[in-house]
């Protein structure tokens, strides 16, 4: 069983050349990037769901001890293509194949928004297992309007489903605390058109 549902996965390895070209932009969340950069108590990171390795090219060329997690082979591919810095590995969210306490941080941008909520509590506490205690994360994840899951299709990609899951402020900021991790600062990242949603990002510490 993987975290995130099998079709979305293989929507993920169909449309993957597709997705990069539109979504290579590292800068997107260089504002985000610099405040984990001050928060991390060391270099060595997890990327969870790392895709195509957009974030891998700004961890990599900062010097950090990059590890990138991903559920698709052909997303992986062109990771280790863009970063080849990087170490990159074919992992779903709910078996983190680590020891524990082996990362000072983790990332996970746009990535556990796949999870459908019933499972999310499981996959923070795998997260939180592999962080070292006083390490801290980076969460995006998108604003709920209407639904709270939905099953979506976009013509960009060819009309493949991808899962996702929506969530309000605080509700997500309760399963972070519930499961293992205290919030230490919070903005909404607008989105970019009025069909699309806001981000909601969270960075969190580690409760020991």
């Amino acid at each position: 069983m993987t975290a995130i549902p099998d079709n979305t996965i293989a929507t993920y390895s169909k449309i993957a050349e597709r997705y990069d070209a539109l979504h290579f932009t590292p800068e997107f969340w260089q504002r985000e990037f610099k405040v984990f950069s001050r928060l991390i108590p060391g270099r060595h990171v997890l990327d969870i769901g790392c895709g195509t390795g957009r974030d891998a090219v700004l961890f990599t060329n900062h010097k950090f001890d990059y590890v990138g997690i991903d559920g698709s082979r052909n997303m992986l591919r062109i990771a280790r293509r863009r970063a080849p810095r990087g170490k990159f590995l074919l992992m779903n969210f709910y078996r983190l194949r680590f020891p524990a306490e082996t990362f000072d941080g983790f990332w996970a941008g746009a990535s556990l928004l796949h999870i459908p909520k019933k499972k999310l509590g499981s996959v923070l506490r795998s997260i939180r297992k592999i962080v070292r205690r006083g390490g801290v994360g980076f969460v995006s994840i998108k604003e709920k309007r209407t639904v709270d899951e939905a099953i979506i299709t976009e013509e960009k990609y060819g009309n493949q489903s991808r899962f996702f899951a929506f969530y309000g402020r605080d509700e997500f900021a309760k399963a972070l605390k519930q499961n293992g991790f205290r919030l230490i600062k919070f903005h909404t990242k607008k989105r970019r058109s009025p069909q699309s949603t806001d981000w909601l990002c969270y960075f969190v510490r580690r409760i020991s």
